[in-house]
């Protein structure tokens, strides 16, 4: 399963990369990204219950301040309701950064409430974007591949041609617990 560490490789990234702001639509599979988000002190933090308000309330924060911002949503249809605010985003050329918590691959297509195919949802609308999955974090090198990933996904959204992107988190339970104590932190680092 994915480690709860990636999600404060990512907060560390997202920092790196000059977001601010974050929008939070809290639900229980999005709780590690919460979680990690609220702990780093890096973040001013907005929860917005309703998805496609967050979605539009993120959009008008990065227009206003012409800085990237972060937009965190449960699994499901839920990224589905960030679609309209992303797509103006794409044609504005605003830095939004999507990050969709999901359901492991093997929940996929099971008859289970939610379990849609996540990953590219956005595709027609985002410059880029990124599966995390076990696979992306497995081995010694993982930590570094994904770091790797996420550079690339960030670097989309706030280079030359800025605009909105992708980033899909397949977490498994249980989804409060951030770290294994034994384990040391993995820090995100910024890939110039």
């Amino acid at each position: 399963r994915i480690s709860k560490d990636a999600c404060l490789m990512l907060c560390d990234l997202l920092a790196l990369y000059g977001v601010r702001k974050a929008v939070l639509s809290p639900g229980s599979r999005n709780a590690p990204l919460i979680i990690a988000m609220e702990r780093s002190g890096d973040f001013d933090t907005h929860i917005v219950i309703d998805e496609r308000e967050a979605a539009f309330a993120a959009l008008g924060m990065s227009v206003a301040s012409q800085q990237p911002v972060a937009l965190v949503c449960t699994s499901g249809s839920a990224l589905l309701n960030y679609a309209p605010a992303v797509a103006e985003a794409c044609y504005r050329r605003t830095p939004l950064i999507v990050i969709s918590a999901d359901r492991p691959a093997e929940w996929i297509d099971q008859d289970d409430s939610q379990t849609i195919r996540q990953p590219d949802a956005l595709a027609n609308f985002v410059r880029a974007s990124v599966d995390v999955s076990e696979s992306t974090y497995a081995g010694p090198d993982g930590p570094w591949w994904l770091n790797r990933r996420l550079n690339d996904v960030l670097s989309a959204a706030t280079g030359r041609i800025k605009g909105p992107v992708h980033i899909n988190m397949q977490l498994a339970e249980p989804l409060t617990a951030m770290t294994d104590e034994s384990t040391p932190r993995v820090r995100g680092t910024k890939i110039d």
